[in-house]
């Protein structure tokens, strides 16, 4: 695959205002975006998503080391003009339309007449949005408000789309269309990296990720890399068992789940002749998943320095960073 973007050595020194003090270093920072991913920079707060993302816009400028795009130019003018962008916070004009907003922007990119009137409306549609195109943003919800960010990004038809923390804030639903928005750039052949610490989400929709904590890069890999290796267990799903009989096999952790009898089995126990037993008792075995490790799992096993994770199902969190953004 071929390399879009690529960060060779890179650092950021933060300092403070007052005394001048070295607070903060970001990197350094070797890794490389490909054409066509999508692209999840994962950390908990306060890791240097942010300031990342910023010296990527050009917005911040590398203590040393560099970020190399496209053809070999570095960020600003000319690569920015491939460049979508949807900050962590960002804000728009409450009082304008959603059709003046985008068109605000396009005039930005040099685009006008008609051409300008059909990327808008191309824009509206792809984000669903267009029944709401003269709608004021004051009227928006934080999931529309995100909608109309992304039709911004993309509204100078970019190469790369930078996203920073777009599911953040979102209840389940907002974050299912946002996640259907970036698979679709992929799909138009766009490349997208995001930050995020909403790791079910990254895990749903990412090729590859890398894990930042305190400036540092601890891991980077393709998605199918990090999770699916080996079986770590299985969960049987039986219906109307007496439980207390199915305790007596010592097959595994037993739960319930409505009226179904759940069994964690572990990966030490023969899972054949764990079903052999169980169908011996007359129960009805609906389902067999296997258990791998989740990108929560695994996050958290880096995060610790290397220690074995537990194992959960197919349920996921969003992590809870520690502390507060230190690079924002």
């Amino acid at each position: 695959m071929e390399s879009i973007l690529r960060f060779e050595g890179t650092t950021k020194d933060l300092r403070s205002d007052l005394a001048g003090r070295r607070l903060y270093t970001l990197g350094p920072l070797d890794m490389e975006v490909m054409r066509g991913e999508i692209f999840g920079y994962l950390g908990p707060n306060g890791a240097g998503k942010t300031t990342t993302i910023k010296l990527m816009m050009g917005l911040l400028r590398p203590t040393s080391g560099r970020i190399v795009y496209f053809d070999g130019s570095t960020p600003p003018p000319k690569a920015r003009q491939k460049l979508g962008f949807l900050p962590e916070q960002p804000y728009f004009y409450q009082h304008l339309t959603a059709r003046e907003l985008l068109a605000f922007y396009g005039r930005l990119f040099g685009l006008k007449g008609s051409a300008l009137s059909n990327r808008v409306g191309t824009m509206m549609r792809l984000v669903g949005l267009a029944e709401q195109a003269d709608t004021r943003l004051s009227k928006f919800s934080k999931g529309m408000l995100q909608r109309i960010g992304l039709a911004q990004a993309l509204i100078n038809n970019p190469d790369v789309v930078i996203l920073d923390e777009p599911l953040s804030g979102l209840d389940p639903v907002g974050r299912s269309e946002i996640r259907d928005l970036i698979v679709k750039m992929k799909g138009e052949g766009r490349t997208v990296f995001f930050s995020s610490h909403i790791l079910q989400d990254v895990e749903m929709i990412c090729d590859r990720v890398a894990i930042l904590a305190n400036g540092r890069i601890l891991r980077m890999a393709a998605v199918s890399e990090l999770l699916y290796g080996s079986v770590t267990g299985y969960e049987v799903i039986v219906s109307n068992p007496p439980p207390k009989l199915i305790r007596t096999l010592d097959l595994g952790r037993i739960s319930t789940r409505g009226d179904k009898v759940v069994i964690a089995m572990p990966p030490d126990v023969d899972l054949n002749a764990g079903l052999k037993r169980l169908m011996a008792l007359g129960v009805s075995i609906e389902a067999v998943n296997p258990l791998r490790q989740t990108l929560e799992d695994y996050f958290m096993r880096e995060l610790k320095g290397g220690e074995h994770p537990v194992v959960k199902g197919p349920g996921q969190r969003m992590l809870a960073g520690s502390s507060k953004e230190k690079a924002s």
